[in-house]
């Protein structure tokens, strides 16, 4: 796999992966991965495809922006017309998880003629409340808990961080059924000892700048073949939620997986492949 960076138009300096080779597909990773989530997808796709995904403003290899402000799903999809400016790609398959749903769909409001197709994975698109069916009375009570984010991860992380090597959190959470039999524990522990060292301030703010934006208002324009996968356990966009998303949006296929929560494609690696496998292959014939 190859790595570097690029400077985004505000100046802040911006990781990317590439890797493979022949048509595009750009990933747009969840908050809490990047791109070792995709792992099985990307083994899958590789000797086909040329896939290309960049780390999200001041998480994981990003720099931090001079100003947090600038952490909004609007400049993420800024800093993913840089990306695609840098690798000259006029057309691709986009793929987004989670967090990556919404700045997709941000990216298709601008620029409907760079996608030849989207694949949403446990995607939200409107605000993260309402992806977590919270009545609209707790919206603000979310928004309050935000803020002690932060502190809260600098006191846990030294604790957190040796729990996660401890192999007790995965074990923890295979017994109580939150996630599928197939994990991948080395992938979900790799994202998992990210995701505690990570810079929980910025993370904070992202999380913000997933509750003030609303994507679901382009959902009725997308005109390109989209398949939608969740997990039916996902606490996170329930899927009453992506059953929404995926009626407001024309001709989507929507698939369930069994018995996974919000890390599908690190749950039932082999099965998220071949769906997209046999979509991408749906579009070539």
């Amino acid at each position: 796999m190859k790595q570097g960076s690029f400077t985004s138009r505000d100046g802040t300096l911006l990781a990317w992966q590439r890797i493979g080779s022949g048509p595009d597909i750009v990933i747009a990773n969840g908050l809490g991965g990047s791109i070792p989530a995709w792992k099985h997808v990307i083994a899958a796709l590789s000797d086909r495809f040329t896939i290309t995904a960049w780390d999200y403003r001041g998480l994981f290899s990003s720099h931090r922006p001079a100003d947090l402000s600038s952490v909004t799903v609007p400049v993420q999809a800024d800093d993913l017309e840089d990306l695609l400016a840098l690798f000259h790609i006029e057309k691709a398959i986009f793929m987004g998880w989670s967090y990556g749903g919404q700045v997709l769909v941000e990216l298709y409001r601008r620029r409907p003629e760079a996608f030849s197709g989207l694949v949403l994975l446990n995607a939200m698109v409107g605000p993260a409340s309402g992806s977590l069916r919270l009545p609209q009375l707790c919206a603000p009570i979310f928004s309050h808990l935000l803020t002690f984010w932060a502190p809260f991860w600098r006191l846990a992380a030294p604790l957190a961080d040796r729990v996660i090597r401890s192999g007790a959190v995965v074990s923890f959470i295979k017994s109580t059924g939150l996630v599928g039999p197939d994990l991948d524990e080395d992938v979900f522990r790799e994202i998992a000892e990210k995701f505690v060292n990570m810079d929980h301030e910025v993370f904070r703010a992202t999380l913000e700048s997933a509750e003030r934006y609303d994507g679901r208002d382009v959902l009725p324009l997308l005109r390109i073949p989209v398949l939608i996968i969740a997990g039916t356990r996902d606490f996170i966009v329930l899927p009453q939620t992506t059953r929404e998303i995926a009626r407001a949006i024309p001709g989507s296929r929507l698939v369930f997986v069994p018995r996974t929560s919000h890390y599908t494609a690190v749950e039932r690696p082999a099965e998220v492949a071949s769906e997209v496998v046999s979509f991408l292959n749906s579009l070539e014939s």
